[in-house]
């Protein structure tokens, strides 16, 4: 497979702990490091994707609660019971 070549800076610490399991297994820090980079894509390309998500919940709950807000302030010429999915007499007989 080909590569493309990437520098990275570790503190001595992470440098000792990355070669000591490299050396422990017979791998090269190199192949650690990739595997570790490639599982760690996954999971911050889920996190990433789940974050965007909560964002677009949290904007449409924050509209739909600014119209709620505004179709049952005083003066309103919104016809609640238009809205409404579930009407008064249906919610009491459940």
């Amino acid at each position: 497979m080909p590569t493309n070549p990437f520098m990275i800076d570790l503190d001595d610490e992470l440098s000792s702990r990355l070669k000591a399991a490299a050396r422990a297994h017979s791998w090269t820090p190199e192949s650690l490091i990739a595997d570790c980079v490639a599982q760690h894509l996954d999971v911050a390309i889920r996190h990433r994707a789940l974050i965007e998500r909560f964002e677009a919940v949290d904007a449409h709950l924050a509209a739909l609660a600014e119209f709620v807000g505004e179709a049952t302030q005083d003066g309103s010429n919104v016809d609640l019971a238009k809205i409404c999915r579930y009407h008064r007499d249906e919610r009491q007989s459940t």
